[in-house]
């Protein structure tokens, strides 16, 4: 049985690979600004997925321990104000480019599935 760390770790482990090669190429394409922006967003989106792993497993754990899990999900309008104030600096910094911001974000759906397939597949 895979754990929560292992697929977390996964995720942000391929997620790092993929954003910092894709801000190389949007180095090349659409200079610093495309590059900060895909590394920003990606930042972002993996920081903000790191967060979320880890409230959940803190829930599952104090539910598993006969407590309630939302204590542990009481802070989750904290990540959601964090995400944005983050998203928002990037994008009215003036540094980086709008697309690549989104490029930066969109990272992570894809690995975070092709991750938890490769995850189920293992656990057959």
């Amino acid at each position: 049985m895979m754990r929560h760390g292992d697929l977390s770790g996964r995720v942000t482990w391929s997620g790092l690979a993929a954003v910092i090669a894709l801000s190389a190429v949007a180095g090349w394409a659409a200079g610093v600004e495309g590059a900060a922006g895909v590394a920003g967003g990606g930042a972002v989106a993996l920081l903000n997925f790191r967060w979320l792993a880890r409230s959940v497993a803190n829930a599952a754990a104090l539910v598993r321990d006969g407590g309630s899990g939302g204590a542990a999900l009481r802070g989750a309008w904290l990540r959601h104000l964090s995400t944005v104030g983050a998203l928002g600096l990037l994008l009215g910094s003036g540094w980086t480019h709008p697309l690549g911001v989104i490029v930066g974000l969109s990272v992570l759906p894809p690995i975070l599935v092709a991750q938890g397939l490769r995850a189920a597949r293992e656990a057959d």
